[in-house]
């Protein structure tokens, strides 16, 4: 009779629960380095183990995570949490929540909205900028800083906080359970999306509103097209979106088609010249290159672009002026040569679409 063989099963290290115990700092430049080498993070410590990999990373980015939710619900950003669904006690129900200014629902100026793609918590734009490049850019305090300086409120979309368990909202579903409660009002993005929009936005008091979106957050933004058109035609003045997947024949009418071709604008993607038009028919606004290969670099490669064109429609910044005392006397910022080039050449290009 022969014995079976025993198979030594090797102990795989512990993951960390704290920042510096995986061997990294978060400088004060923003950047995540490593403490010896001074190095971006390493996703493959365990070669050819991938599941303990992303258990590690997973781990690791969600330290971040509450270190950029730490960080906006402090001066300068104040963020303050607002329980959704509405009437749900946290002590209690189920529940998500999704970041404010302190006067976004009352300001009667501008407010800027902005909704994450995929796979990111909340206040997060990019888990690889944030660990490639620093944690400002790959967030949205960089973001925040910039609207915040010209006088908006702001509201944080929680889009992809859709899952209930262990006491609190999840990005991903409990796949050993095969049970997935989801969040009232929050089952899916583009629900929660629409549901932020119908009882939030469209009751603040802001007179001029903008949107910036990123990655699903846009193909989001297209279905409440549908759905809060009488809102957004009225309000809302400026949509930037970045690698957005949303496609033309989601919107429904032509009135919100008009709508989202002249208001709207997409930075994708592309090994086409930064700042080039990039033909696709499918998005039904405007599509210009980053000029970045990776999708996830758009945004901070693209952002002050982004910016000077949400800036121009909401009428902070003017394409130039004669009058040296207008930015002094009016508080209206004019642009640069730089600046104005380069939105003349998005104006321009849009108009051959």
């Amino acid at each position: 009779m022969y014995r079976r063989r025993k198979v030594n099963v090797e102990e795989k290290p512990p993951i960390p629960d704290h920042l510096e115990d995986f061997g990294y700092v978060l400088k004060e430049n923003g950047e995540v380095r490593s403490i010896t080498q001074d190095l971006p993070y390493e996703f493959d410590y365990l070669p050819k183990d991938r599941s303990y990999n992303e258990e590690r990373y997973d781990k690791f980015i969600n330290i971040i995570g509450d270190i950029v939710e730490d960080r906006l619900q402090k001066a300068p950003y104040n963020f303050r949490k607002v329980i959704v669904p509405i009437g749900a006690d946290p002590a209690k129900d189920i529940h998500s929540y999704i970041y404010m200014t302190p006067n976004a629902l009352t300001t009667t100026d501008k407010l800027m909205i902005m909704i994450p793609g995929n796979n990111t918590r909340i206040g997060q734009w990019s888990k690889r900028v944030m660990c490639d490049i620093n944690v400002q850019s790959g967030s949205m305090m960089q973001t925040s800083e910039m609207v915040l300086e010209k006088g908006y409120e702001i509201i944080i979309l929680n889009s992809n906080a859709n899952f209930w368990y262990n006491g609190r909202a999840n990005l991903t579903a409990q796949t050993h359970t095969g049970v997935a409660i989801t969040v009232p009002g929050s089952e899916t993005p583009e629900e929660h999306c629409q549901y932020v929009f119908h009882n939030f936005i469209r009751n603040a008091k802001a007179d001029k509103v903008a949107v910036l979106a990123n990655s699903w957050g846009g193909y989001s933004f297209a279905l409440t097209l549908n759905t809060e058109f009488d809102y957004i035609k009225e309000h809302i003045k400026a949509v930037a979106m970045t690698d957005s997947v949303h496609i033309r024949d989601m919107i429904k009418g032509d009135k919100q088609r008009t709508f989202m071709f002249e208001n709207c604008y997409n930075w994708s993607a592309s090994t086409d010249k930064k700042g080039s038009l990039v033909p696709d028919v499918r998005l039904g606004c405007p599509n210009i290159s980053s000029g970045e290969e990776i999708a996830d670099y758009t945004l901070p490669t693209m952002l002050k672009y982004i910016m000077n064109f949400i800036f121009v429609k909401m009428g902070d910044i003017e394409w130039g002026s004669d009058d040296e005392n207008d930015d002094m006397d009016g508080g209206v910022e004019v642009l640069t040569e730089e600046d104005m080039a380069e939105l003349s050449r998005i104006e321009i290009l849009s108009s051959n679409v």
